[in-house]
């Protein structure tokens, strides 16, 4: 480990980074293939006169390649990276591709380029990477050399395309899979196993029903309200409770073994609603996916979902539900659920698909750790000396502290303090480095990324990420550019932080691809949004509250001749923290309540649905205040992907997607997409509650109320309470 204090990179470095940005493409590819491509490929270029950089040209021993890396795709106009089927594992996390698609991801440009050789194609990208299938991408196909060529050189000089271009709908699926595990099945598997063992469905058919959840994706992205309704060999026969008020759906179904006789079997099964909403996209989005898209769209929702659930760092989920992707527009009985689900039941019971409880799991993921890891977490920071109240050491050893009563084994490394030898040794024997960046860390930036230039190093080579940054007292601006996408902490702005810092350590370490962005998900949440909820609970939502304003417990509580006022929208609170709450007295007690208003019970996507709507009360000073609300559920799916160090969003990308999610409800809701019973019926209210000098959520939706506008609404609402009144 190089140490040294606080200097810029030579000048033969800086001149070369320096000259990116008058350069048509900056190039990447490994060492094994160096003199085929300089012989076939860089030499086509220079006789093209296409001006390129290697930087790997550049790199001395010591230098800093990581950092350098970073410079360079930051200052270039597009990146070319050359991928041969010997490298194909350089894909699974290259940090020149990570960081050249997070570069789009800022930019709104796709700048990165990816040229396949020596036999390697299209289909060697994994799905794992989900924007890079977006990305442009050419095979050198040798008896082709020279079009191939004049290819490149042709794409290279053209102007980069936005991500709206390239991606109309953006890379939606993704976004769909986080949806859907956030906001239902994290919700549901923990306690779905237990909750079919008592039923009397799993009693009566020991041997004939499994305890996996199934989620049917058809590539047509449609589905029904029942599964039953599309196959005469399936019959619903009811639905499981999971509190608070979730009912999966239970369908019996026939097959024929191999000796020709019927067989029943009972699954637990359903459309996954979030996979059905690219069906409705497809129809009504003005058509923005072709058929081969749509298709493609399924198998991303599929890989990421399975990817989610049984991740370990989701050991409470692991392996209790399985997606069945099927072709529904073939003919045969390979298109049909009963097939399917027949097939998938009797491999899950014969398999014991369900796995142990978390404690079990978390225990064995425990006791699998490698044995020279002995502490959870090493806390790498700056200590000079500084002996200023509340400094870098105390705090460090504060927080060490209350990690330690929680039972996570500490270790500490400082800088400049403890010998090199020292810091490297804690480091090797810890799973997690927390490294604190604060003003004092600052002052010492060179000695502290260099350090992070070896661990990230360490990280790639063993793809493994088990870099956690902790921001103090500095803006995120100040995180190392190679480094900035790694899941930071603001531990000025984040209250809960040390829980969070628990829950990350008590995880396993992630592999290194878990990070790669997941592109624009913002255009999938909303539009999910829009078609799986409000299409259900907006139709009918005036006379539901009128009705729930008119019953005694309600009517009881006005006070003489105070006014009362009454939103006229169903309020969805967009928190800038994307926080989620259940009810809304969690964030403000001036806020009462919640009063159940009259829930919408229908089946759809397979299984009985109940979804809920609240009312809220606010007192005033001259006036009661009423209205319906809840916090904007995609902001749950966006938080989650954060905070699990698995989901490839930044804090950065996780607000700018909150903006363009609610940005994008808003604009469809206007649309012609929204169909006339819902129009007017909802309001986006954005909620700071973050800022020191943010305002009361009651206060936000007082003004909201008065600046309505609706003396008619109220008028109306007045002679409706009056009506109730005579009655």
């Amino acid at each position: 480990m190089a140490e040294g204090g606080d200097q810029e990179s030579n000048d033969e470095v800086v001149g070369w980074i320096n000259e990116i940005p008058s350069a048509d493409v900056v190039i990447f590819y490994t060492h094994e293939n160096e003199y085929r491509i300089s012989k076939t490929i860089l030499s086509y270029l220079t006789e093209g006169n296409i001006k390129y950089i290697h930087p790997e040209e550049h790199f001395t021993p010591g230098g800093r390649e990581i950092e350098d890396i970073a410079k360079a795709i930051s200052k270039s106009r597009k990146t070319l990276i050359i991928l041969s089927k010997k490298r194909k594992e350089h894909l699974q996390f290259s940090l020149e591709i990570y960081l050249a698609l997070e570069q789009g991801m800022r930019t709104n440009e796709m700048t990165v380029m990816i040229l396949l050789i020596d036999g390697m194609t299209r289909d060697d990208v994994p799905e794992a990477l989900p924007v890079l299938k977006h990305a442009c991408q050419m095979e050198l196909i040798d008896n082709l050399h020279e079009r191939c060529m004049d290819q490149l050189c042709s794409v290279i000089l053209q102007p980069p395309l936005s991500l709206s271009q390239r991606l109309p709908a953006g890379n939606f699926a993704v976004g769909m899979a986080w949806s859907h595990f956030a906001g239902y099945l994290r919700n549901i598997l923990p306690a779905l196993p237990a909750a079919i063992k008592k039923s009397d469905f799993f009693q009566d058919n020991v041997g004939r029903m499994s305890t996996c959840f199934f989620m049917l994706c058809p590539l047509s992205a449609r589905g029904h309200n029942k599964i039953s309704d599309a196959d005469s060999n399936l019959e619903y026969m009811g639905h499981i409770d999971v509190p608070p008020y979730y009912k999966p759906s239970v369908y019996k179904v026939k097959i024929e073994n191999e000796k020709g006789k019927t067989e029943e079997y009972y699954v637990c099964a359903e459309y996954p609603s979030a996979m059905l909403a690219i069906g409705h996209i497809c129809d009504q989005a003005l058509a923005l996916l072709s058929p081969q898209e749509r298709r493609l769209e399924v198998q991303r929702f599929r890989y990421k979902l399975e990817e989610i659930i049984n991740h370990h760092n989701n050991p409470e989920c692991n392996g209790r539900a399985k997606c069945i992707v099927f072709d529904d527009e073939s003919k045969g009985e390979e298109g049909s659920p009963s097939h399917q689900l027949g097939r998938s039941v009797k491999e899950a019971i014969s398999e014991g698909c369900s796995r142990p409880l978390v404690d079990s799991v978390h225990q064995s993921s425990r006791s699998s750790l490698d044995r020279s890891e002995i502490n959870d977490v090493c806390f790498l920071y700056c200590d000079d000396g500084n002996q200023s109240p509340g400094n870098d050491n105390s705090y460090i050893f504060s927080m060490r502290r209350k990690l330690e009563e929680k039972r996570l084994r500490c270790a500490i490394a400082r800088l400049p303090k403890d010998p090199p030898v020292e810091i490297q040794s804690r480091i090797e024997e810890s799973r997690w480095i927390a490294v604190l960046l604060s003003r004092d860390a600052m002052r010492h930036s060179y000695m502290m990324n260099a350090w992070l230039i070896s661990l990230l190093k360490d990280c790639i080579q063993k793809n493994k990420l088990r870099i956690l940054v902790l921001l103090r007292d500095v803006e995120a601006e100040k995180i190392p550019d190679f480094i900035h996408w790694v899941t930071y902490i603001d531990t000025g702005k984040e209250p809960d932080y040390v829980e969070r810092i628990e829950e990350i350590l008590k995880g396993m370490t992630v592999s290194m691809d878990s990070q790669v962005p997941v592109g624009d998900v913002s255009f999938g949440l909303a539009w999910a949004f829009h078609v799986n909820y409000l299409r259900h609970v907006l139709p009918d939502i005036s006379e539901r509250i009128q009705q729930r304003m008119g019953e005694d417990d309600i009517r009881k509580m006005r006070v003489g001749t105070r006014e009362v006022k009454l939103s006229k929208y169903l309020l969805e609170i967009v928190p800038k923290s994307c926080r989620f709450h259940r009810i809304l007295t969690e964030i403000d007690d001036k806020i009462e309540g919640p009063y159940d208003v009259k829930s919408i019970e229908k089946h759809l996507a397979g299984t009985k649905k109940v979804i809920p709507c609240k009312l809220y009360r606010i007192q005033g000073t001259v006036c009661d205040y009423y209205f319906a609300g809840e916090i904007f559920a995609p902001v749950k799916a966006l938080k989650a992907m954060h905070e699990s160090m698995i989901g490839g969003l930044s804090n950065s990308q996780m607000n700018s997607q909150r903006e363009k999610t609610a940005t994008l409800l808003r604009s469809i809701l206007e649309s012609k997409a929204t169909p006339e019973e819902l129009q007017n019926k909802c309001k986006i209210i954005n909620y700071d509650d973050e800022s020191s000098y943010k305002r009361d959520l009651s206060d936000v939706i007082k003004d909201e109320i008065e600046h309505q506008g609706s003396e008619v609404h109220l008028d109306n609402y007045g002679k409706w309470l009056q009506k109730q009144k005579e009655s």
